[in-house]
């Protein structure tokens, strides 16, 4: 009884909040608490940011009666706060709001709460629709999941050399331009959200960065500390990343928290594609090679580890983008309620598993080494004459040592001392075999890999290889 007269008592409080959102509480009676210190805009700038659940939060001496409906109190003047905010005007019907003022039982409180939800609930949906929610989404999903890739090449070919520059170095508002003329370039030029795209350079590499976020359920088979140094070679080609600009009342949906989430997949995405480019381009002076009679030669044993550094790349790539995104995406669009999504997204494309992470890098890291090497390799191996034997629409080797795929430093650097070609194209394969190799225990023995996972660890080289 005593809890009751007290409802009574607060029931101008009660109805201000249910009906429109405000708390008018100088005493501190009613059950709901408000955070004046928290303020929208860090949900923009925060990983961390608390505005939702903190804003407004429950105390805990809720009424009996009530208390099976106290998350639907709150969660109704949330809804209303929020829209008042976007400043959009909603009028709860004048008949639902006089039967609250007549008392009755606790359960036609119930039902009144109920009917103010609902129609809340209605009106929130317009306020979504008005502010495009699905393609503000569409719209990372392109660009920051890669849907849409074409902008990407672009930038990729004009930004490469920017890239290559260690992350204090690199000009980001000239990253942002060449970006802007990749937009404008291609399909993205029909977005009209392609302006709120930014150009970030990040100063650690991805796995540090992972290491950073405390509330990613990462793996307990994480690396020591020892183990996840900085590299001293590090570039903007593995810190590059993109921002989004999210604007109030989206922020509440497409947090500072959720945006990091999509550009740590951003940032494994374009290195995995930078890594392909590479092989590709070597691969496409291998195939320029082939009226030779290649057989039994080094040129062969090079020609058949890029093949399998591009398999190996190509079904990484697949997998992260038609077995993990895509259908990931189609969940969270059913779902726009739960941000469970994007945690699946991280974990099924490996970042959270340190260990695999470390693993895939080593594989990346040696694509990379040999991708520049065929360079030394192929052009040390050929005899002049046998350049004759090219066709004409074949690339040339004076057109290979034109690709610039790292500088005569790099390029020397790589070539080990008193080593002879052949020796350095099977100390590449045998680095490569290894490290494919020792995925497969790693992905059956992990609590966390998925069965369909096992593909990237299946051995590519089990046809004979070729011997000098």
């Amino acid at each position: 009884m005593v809890l009751w007269l007290l409802v009574v008592l607060l029931q101008d409080i009660f109805q201000l909040w249910v009906y429109e959102g405000v708390i008018d509480d100088p005493y501190g009676e009613f059950f709901i608490a408000e955070n004046k210190s928290l303020q929208k805009e860090s949900l923009t700038q925060d990983y961390d940011a608390k505005y939702w659940q903190q804003c407004y939060s429950l105390k805990d001496d809720i009424p009996s009666f009530l208390a099976n409906a106290a998350e639907t109190i709150l969660i109704t003047g949330k809804y209303l706060n929020v829209m008042r905010e976007c400043g959009h005007s909603i009028q709860i019907p004048v008949a639902e709001k006089s039967k609250l003022t007549s008392v009755g039982s606790n359960h036609h409180y119930l039902e009144c709460v109920k009917s103010a939800y609902d129609f809340v609930s209605g009106e929130l949906n317009l306020v979504k629709n008005q502010h495009d929610l699905v393609g503000k989404l569409q719209s990372i999903k392109h660009y920051l999941l890669l849907d849409q890739g074409d902008f990407l090449v672009h930038f990729m070919d004009t930004a490469r050399e920017e890239l290559m520059k260690k992350p204090d170095e690199i000009s980001v508002e000239k990253l942002q331009s060449l970006l802007d003329l990749a937009l404008r370039s291609t399909a993205a030029a029909a977005d009209p959200c392609r302006d709120d795209l930014l150009c970030c350079v990040e100063k650690t590499t991805l796995l540090k960065r992972l290491s950073t976020l405390k509330d990613l359920e990462i793996s307990r088979s994480a690396p020591d500390s020892n183990d996840l140094e900085e590299p001293l070679s590090i570039t903007g080609l593995e810190t590059f990343s993109l921002n989004y600009k999210v604007r109030w009342p989206l922020s509440l949906v497409i947090s500072r928290k959720a945006l990091t989430k999509y550009q740590l997949i951003f940032r494994f995405l374009f290195h995995c594609k930078h890594v392909d480019r590479q092989l590709s381009g070597a691969w496409q002076v291998h195939q320029g090679l082939r009226k030779l009679d290649m057989q039994r030669t080094t040129v062969s044993v090079s020609s058949l580890l890029c093949r399998n550094m591009l398999k190996f790349i190509n079904s990484l790539l697949h997998y992260l983008t038609f077995e993990v995104l895509e259908p990931n995406w189609h969940v969270m669009l059913s779902r726009l309620q739960t941000a469970k999504s994007i945690d699946e997204c991280l974990r099924e494309c490996l970042l959270l598993s340190p260990a695999l992470l470390k693993k895939v890098e080593r594989l990346k890291l040696i694509c990379l080494q040999y991708a520049p090497a065929t360079q030394w390799l192929i052009t040390s191996s050929l005899d002049i004459a046998d350049t004759d034997k090219l066709s004409n629409d074949s690339p040339s080797i004076e057109k290979y040592k034109n690709l610039k795929l790292r500088t005569p430093y790099q390029m020397q650097k790589l070539a080990p001392e008193n080593v002879t070609v052949f020796e350095s194209v099977l100390k590449f394969e045998r680095e490569f075999t290894s490290e494919l190799h020792s995925l497969g225990p790693i992905l059956s023995s992990g609590s966390r890999a998925e069965p369909y996972l096992t593909h990237l660890a299946v051995d590519p080289w089990c046809g004979k290889r070729p011997v000098s």
